[in-house]
């Protein structure tokens, strides 16, 4: 059964060790994707990449693990779009920190050009 995408989730981590990643797939494992046919979590070298349409997934409980194991070496982003209140979060990864910010979607389409 498929259902209409209400979050999209996108976003890599790099670099990323075999332990940092094994936290990220218990995190993703627990997200309810539109479809299936698309891994939540992929890997490519060192980077963990996201990639997430559909009805729910663990946005808390991900960036408590970015929290704890993001190191001053680790660089990347997650975008949050929240279809139904038509959001965007965003948080980057950068020196050992995460900097979220937040933005109507009306906004980001603004900004690119579209």
């Amino acid at each position: 059964m498929s259902h209409k995408p209400i979050l999209k989730v996108y976003g890599n981590i790099s670099p990323v060790s075999e332990d940092f990643f094994t936290e990220l797939a218990a995190v993703c494992a627990r997200a309810l994707p539109a479809s299936r046919a698309v891994p939540v979590l992929s890997r490519d070298g060192d980077t963990a990449g996201i990639s997430f349409e559909g009805i729910w997934f663990p946005v808390e409980e991900l960036l408590k693990t970015l929290s704890r194991c993001v190191t001053q070496a680790h660089t990347g982003r997650l975008d949050v779009l929240d279809m139904e209140n038509w959001r965007l979060d965003r948080c980057v990864i950068a020196q050992g920190t995460l900097c979220a910010s937040s933005a109507p979607l009306n906004n980001v389409l603004e900004f690119s050009g579209l």
